[in-house]
């Protein structure tokens, strides 16, 4: 497909965001880096969010709002990866419609790549915001640098947020886009994906975006045990059932049984059998594998 070189793409979902969104699209009008397009997929909102869209569709060209197709699933993901099969920027940025650009916030991305060409994404730090009555855990390190970064990775020790990266967009055809089965974790299984085939990426230590945690964002409602527990099975599962001749770094077979045994464990532990049983035979058959 026909890219546009040097256009970055930033690719939006929105669900009833009428509160924040017009502060995220202010931020982005205000980029020092004019060669952008944003398409923002609305998820059929029923607060005012797509009369706001519209306006700032009015106002700027570069802005494309899109309404989720009928024959497309309700979700985020699909949203996303609607998105993404209408742009047409050599760099992909994903991003939050409650988060905040800095001005400089696509600019030293680019640049970062542009003078780093055998780079495959740069990465960003954020500014944190908590709600104050915000109810999840706050304790957010923004590790991104690692000698093991695979391990470490999935141990959630290397943390990338939604807006951190800006990659080119062949990485993403390489390593594909939103998993459709995930309703959390979405973005740490995307990036997994793509720091399995590579391991080496730019960092941009002077923050560069808020990021902002909502007392009723999915962070915060999942906080519930039971709740991340579930999150985190399917997660895995997903994980174990990741084709490894689809990675040039694929997860390595002693990490795939310590996964593997640990939620096996974890399911058992917390009264999961149809999980318990998914992840034991998932270990027999690592065990059997030569």
């Amino acid at each position: 497909m026909y890219f546009e070189p040097g256009l970055v793409s930033i690719l939006i979902p929105n669900f009833n965001k009428a509160e924040f969104i017009a502060a995220t699209l202010d931020s982005i009008i205000t980029q020092e880096y004019p060669l952008w397009e944003c398409i923002i997929v609305d998820d059929h909102s029923t607060d005012e969010s797509l009369e706001i869209l519209k306006r700032y569709e009015e106002k700027d060209s570069r802005f494309r709002v899109v309404l989720r197709p009928a024959g497309i699933p309700k979700g985020a993901n699909f949203c996303r990866n609607h998105a993404f099969s209408l742009c047409k920027g050599e760099f992909i940025q994903w991003f939050d419609s409650d988060d905040i650009m800095y001005p400089w916030f696509l600019k030293r991305k680019v640049d970062y790549l542009q003078s780093h060409p055998k780079m495959p994404f740069v990465i960003a730090k954020a500014d944190l915001n908590f709600d104050d009555d915000f109810v999840g855990n706050r304790k957010f390190a923004q590790n991104l640098t690692s000698e093991n970064p695979i391990d470490d990775y999935l141990k959630f020790k290397l943390i990338f947020l939604t807006g951190g990266p800006l990659l080119r967009r062949n990485i993403l055809k390489e390593s594909g886009l939103f998993n459709l089965r995930l309703k959390r974790h979405q973005e740490w299984e995307l990036y997994l994906r793509v720091v399995l085939n590579y391991t080496n990426w730019g960092i941009l230590e002077e923050p560069s975006f808020k990021y902002f945690f909502h007392s009723n964002s999915i962070t915060s409602h999942f906080q519930e045990k039971s709740k991340v527990v579930d999150s985190e099975l399917v997660l895995f599962q997903e994980v174990l059932n990741l084709p490894e001749k689809n990675f040039n770094h694929p997860i390595s077979k002693s990490t795939r049984i310590r996964l593997a045994l640990k939620y096996g464990l974890v399911a058992t532990k917390y009264l999961r059998p149809k999980y318990s049983l998914q992840f034991f035979r998932m270990l027999f058959m690592e065990f059997s594998r030569a």
